[in-house]
């Protein structure tokens, strides 16, 4: 195969990884009720099946990422795949409880290792006059996989049984393993060897899963002194994590690596964009639903605005950055973002016609600022640590996931429940995507501070 079919080869295996690793993040929700009677555990012991898996990938994303940079990359990547298909498996043939929290673990680590090497093996394909277009593709695939996977889980329970959400993903797996290996280009391996920050992972970890319960325990109409505490830890250990990184040279949050600043002020965007879309999709689909009475079919195909039009945007403004940099699509992105809250904020009455105009122009707003964004923190970050930059967009896109979901959990928390008042979240609402909108503005500002660069027409990087 040609070198020019080959990297169009390589985006499709990279796109078929991130399809599955982000699809099987939400996809598992829908069967949650399905497996506690099946498992004879209670609803709050099952959510810990999707509680796990992003644990998973929010502990190991930097390690992973850290240890592909030190290793050879196609190696790391193509045994992700076989990991993740082998984790499937087992979860499928599961016939215990305990059995299946190990297989989704397995499965968690099985896509970290394709998480973390997704973007750095795009940067390693493609030069960086055709990266930002190749990272659009991406983008679209990371918009459909995160937002459809309740909807295709969903659809597929109504034909079959639970076991065949994760059945689907081995034989993609190990095609994927078998593709990977085969085209992937051999090398890659440029770092010195350096140790593994041990402690930031763990203070990582443990300050992401306290927060985590202390969120949990928020969404079910807990207040209790256990609970604050959890999250007054869970904020302190990331704050610990921070210090330390500080102190060392080698830690997860990479000194070095945070010395670009399109790097820090990529992934700071990054994560309020995500917060920002996790925040205010979660309760728009209740209010739908409670508040204005559309069936769970209309409200998914009004919600499929925003992956709809971001997934036409984007390949534009691929385009666009590659051909004269980044920075237009980028502030644009981020300011359309900030405009759409403005529907709900402002608007006489929320309508569905109010959150479907926020919808699309939030849509435009992300397909413009993703794909334009990632490609500017790839190439911006140094060769030798494509696979941990990489790694860091991803980890931020679920800790930003994380934040919203308190955010909205703590303005709107009692959505949807029996008790309340009807018409009672106009207010709480509104503040929560003024609150948003003025989050999303802040990137468009930061944006000013972008250096303001044109991708050179070069060879590919040696990554």
């Amino acid at each position: 195969m040609s070198d020019s079919r080959n990297k169009w080869g390589i985006l499709q295996v990279v796109n078929m990884g991130t399809l599955i690793s982000t699809l099987d993040v939400g996809i598992v929700n829908v069967s949650l009720p399905v497996m506690a009677r099946q498992f004879s555990v209670s609803l709050a012991q099952i959510q810990w099946v999707a509680t796990v898996y992003l644990l998973t990938l929010v502990i190991l994303l930097p390690f992973m990422g850290k240890m592909s940079d030190r290793m050879e990359r196609r190696k790391v990547y193509g045994f992700g795949f076989l990991i993740f298909g082998i984790g499937s498996l087992c979860i499928a043939l599961s016939h215990s409880f305990m059995l299946l929290m190990l297989s989704r673990c397995l499965q968690g680590i099985g896509a970290t290792m394709i998480m973390a090497n997704s973007q750095a093996m795009v940067r390693q394909a493609f030069p960086d006059h055709e990266r930002g277009r190749a990272l659009g593709y991406n983008a679209i695939v990371i918009s459909v996989g995160t937002l459809s996977g309740p909807a295709l889980g969903g659809l597929l329970m109504e034909v079959m049984d639970w076991t065949w959400l994760f059945w689907i993903n081995v034989p993609i797996s190990f095609a994927a393993c078998w593709l990977g290996f085969r085209w992937f280009p051999r090398g890659g391996r440029v770092v010195a060897k350096t140790p593994f920050d041990y402690v930031g992972t763990f203070l990582l970890g443990a300050g992401v899963c306290l927060l985590m319960l202390a969120a949990e325990a928020v969404k079910d109409g807990t207040y209790s002194l256990k609970v604050w505490l959890e999250g007054g830890i869970g904020i302190l250990l990331l704050c610990a994590l921070v210090v330390q990184a500080l102190k060392i040279d080698y830690g997860i949050i990479d000194r070095e690596l945070f010395k670009h600043r399109k790097v820090w002020l990529g992934n700071t965007g990054s994560l309020i964009i995500n917060l920002a879309q996790t925040a205010t999709l979660i309760p728009i689909t209740f209010y739908l639903q409670s508040e204005l009475g559309f069936s769970a079919w209309w409200t998914g195909a009004m919600l499929m605005l925003q992956p709809l039009l971001m997934g036409i945007v984007a390949p534009f403004a691929g385009w666009f950055r590659d051909k004269y940099g980044g920075t237009f699509p980028i502030n644009a992105g981020a300011v359309l973002c900030s405009l759409s809250m403005l529907f709900v904020v402002f608007m006489p009455s929320i309508s569905a016609w109010s959150i479907g105009l926020h919808l699309a122009v939030f849509g435009i707003g992300t397909g413009l600022f993703h794909a334009t964004n990632n490609a500017e923190v790839m190439s911006a970050a140094p060769v030798e640590k494509s696979s941990l930059a990489g790694s860091l967009l991803a980890l931020v896109r679920y800790l930003g996931q994380i934040v919203g979901i308190g955010l909205a959990t703590l303005l709107v928390g009692s959505m949807g429940s029996q008790t309340q008042v009807p018409d009672s979240f106009g207010t709480p609402l509104r503040v929560l995507f003024g609150i948003c909108c003025l989050l999303c503005l802040a990137v468009a500002v930061s944006g000013r501070y972008l250096p303001k660069e044109k991708p050179q027409s070069s060879n590919l990087s040696a990554s």
